[in-house]
């Protein structure tokens, strides 16, 4: 392979890396929204594109030298920037679960149970005895 090809290479992952890097805040976007599509949608091509970084990390990691300087250091700042990115996204994620098992725990520990609006449903039942 020669050195303009592997530059090609290199920047086919530095796209890849942006190009999920940009998913991730579309995630983020659509966790603040409460769009659960769009969520799923952007989860998706986080994981083609999670797919496409690693075929390619693996195909140039044996080249890195050839690199051109610029481009390492493009490649680099990304890969940092997406490292801290998916670290507050793990957390994030986290604490929704949390807040998620609170939520049903809440639900399932109220007698009268909630409706699809969020408001108590009126009671049904009645407290007498029959003898």
């Amino acid at each position: 392979m020669t050195n303009h090809e592997q530059n090609e290479r290199w920047l086919e992952y530095l796209h890849a890396v942006q190009a999920l890097s940009a998913q991730v805040e579309a995630a983020f976007s659509a966790l603040g929204s409460n769009d659960l599509e769009r969520f799923e949608a952007c989860t998706a091509a986080q994981q083609r594109l999670a797919e496409t970084v690693r075929g390619l990390s693996y195909l140039l990691r044996q080249n890195f030298r050839t690199i051109a300087p610029v481009l390492e250091q493009q490649i680099v700042a990304t890969g940092k920037a997406l490292q801290q990115q998916i670290r507050v996204y793990a957390v994030v994620l986290t604490r929704a679960a949390q807040a998620g098992s609170s939520l049903l725990a809440l639900y399932q520990g109220s007698p009268r149970g909630y409706s699809q609006n969020g408001r108590l449903q009126p009671v049904t039942n009645t407290w007498s005895c029959e003898v």
